[in-house]
């Protein structure tokens, strides 16, 4: 486990390598912009979604991840045993 300097010191590199300095340290701004207020980073996301266009997107998004078979076994055993309830 690395400590929290390294761990920081090697994101830094990492979303530099990747993004650049300038774009990694906007990526770091956003993030911390954002933190601790779920709703305000949903609204920024959601907003200018329409009911049927978030509907659509979430139903690509399941479509391309779909839940492993031990997932989908525990919710059809909880489904079995709340219908005999």
């Amino acid at each position: 486990m690395y400590t929290e300097s390294e761990l920081r010191m090697i994101g830094m590199k990492c979303l530099s390598d990747r993004l650049g300095p300038v774009d990694a340290e906007r990526f770091i701004v956003s993030m911390n912009r954002n933190a601790g207020d779920y709703t305000l980073a949903r609204r920024e996301v959601f907003d200018d979604m329409s009911v049927d266009e978030f509907r659509k997107s979430s139903r690509e998004y399941m479509d391309s991840h779909p839940l492993p078979p031990e997932t989908v076994a525990r919710i059809e055993a909880f489904k079995a045993q709340n219908d005999q309830n």
